[in-house]
């Protein structure tokens, strides 16, 4: 079974853009590899640009031949095409409300190129320093299981130790 998630880039005039990640997006292991991997605005943005995703970090593949998944170098398993390009919100808010593919976890990159651009506008909150924030969502639906609201709730990245890399 998945857990969806979004992974999101804060822009200098305060946008976001985000794409869709499929496989387990919970913060022991999306948040921890974003943060070991993905933890500068180039490599987040190249990561992104990249559009919606299988995986970020995937280090097998299935060979059609051996019919059995082999090692490879990790790189993100982009799904590919026009309709996997990457998405953008207005805001931080919209992007906080649009888990409009049953994301279960957010998770938002600011760089320090942005934060230099917004001191007055970010001060004081978590997007006032360079690094990923992370949220659980859950949608609140009607009976007829249309979303009426989301219920957004910040969630912590575990620490990864280095040790555990080599």
């Amino acid at each position: 079974m998945s857990t969806r998630s979004r992974i999101g880039i804060l822009q200098k005039d305060l946008s976001v853009k985000s794409v869709y990640h499929h496989w387990d997006g919970y913060p022991e292991w999306l948040g921890v590899t974003l943060e070991q991997q993905y933890n500068t605005g180039e490599k987040v943005a190249k990561l992104i640009d990249g559009g919606n995703m299988s995986s970020c970090w995937s280090d097998n593949q299935y060979d059609e031949e051996k019919q059995e998944f082999v090692k490879k170098d990790p790189k993100p398993e982009y799904y590919g095409g026009d309709d996997e390009r990457p998405h953008d919100n207005e805001s931080i808010q919209d992007f906080l409300k649009d888990a409009n593919m049953s994301e279960e976890f957010l998770y938002l990159f600011t760089s320090n190129e942005v934060i230099e651009s917004n001191k007055d506008n970010i001060k004081g909150t978590i997007f006032a320093t360079e690094g990923w924030s992370a949220w659980s969502v859950r949608p609140m639906y009607d009976k007829d299981y249309n979303v009426l609201n989301t219920d957004v709730t910040p969630v912590k990245i575990p620490a990864w130790d280095v040790a555990d890399d080599s």
